[in-house]
């Protein structure tokens, strides 16, 4: 019996795969996945400064649609800080480092420089996700209706974008002083205290003997 442990092997040029479907039909599955993953993304968003109000456009790749908020119609502008951001970057950190460590535990060399591009890849989306810095939701409101404001999704462009919308908007309503905003704190105090003066006012002033006491109307 011939002894086959010791055969040395070499192994030939070029690796393939048994493939479950034909190449085309991956090629062609991928740029399907592709148009759909464009598709799901939704409508591109974007704010224009105008003289009187603030104008929404979006754009679903065949018609524009647009909202136009008054300055002086603007009540509030409130921004939350989301964790959008750091999860994302949870999810590209680890995919990097998958890819890196696939990359390591190879001896194929194609297959290494494969894997580190697609790591370098993800990777460069990690940085690029760092440096834009934390996400954040934004919403306008006004008397009627209250409105996100999709475009302003990183809290540094919103707080800049809120910075030049400020302006235009203290133009239209005029701006809040101080004293103003205490006195609207002050308000509901005297309120409460506007029974109390309105009986003194009523009460008859001594001395004076014209003067009766106050009598409620039938």
């Amino acid at each position: 019996m011939a002894d086959h442990t010791r055969t040395p092997y070499r192994r030939l040029q070029g690796t393939g795969y048994r493939r479950l479907v034909p190449g085309w039909a991956i090629v062609l599955l991928f740029f399907v996945i592709g148009i759909f993953a464009l598709l799901l993304r939704g409508r591109r968003v974007q704010l224009w400064l105008g003289d009187a109000h603030l104008m929404q456009v979006e754009w679903d790749g065949y018609r524009e649609y647009y909202k136009r908020f008054g300055y002086a119609d603007i009540q509030t502008i409130m921004i939350r800080k989301t964790a959008d951001g750091r999860n994302g970057n949870i999810v590209l950190a680890c995919v990097t480092v998958l890819f890196t460590v696939l990359s390591f535990s190879t001896q194929d060399m194609s297959f290494r420089i494969a894997w580190m591009v697609i790591a370098g890849f993800f990777g460069l989306f990690l940085m690029v996700n760092t440096l834009l810095g934390p996400t954040c939701r934004c919403h306008l409101r006004t008397a009627v209706q209250t409105e996100e404001l999709p475009s302003l999704s990183r809290l540094r462009g919103a707080h800049k974008a809120l910075g030049q919308l400020r302006p235009l908007i203290e133009k239209a309503q005029g701006a809040i002083t101080t004293a103003e905003i205490a006195a609207s704190l002050q308000e509901p105090n005297a309120l409460r205290a506007a029974p109390a003066s309105e009986s003194a006012t009523l009460a008859p002033v001594a001395g004076d003997p014209s003067a009766e006491a106050p009598r409620l109307a039938s």
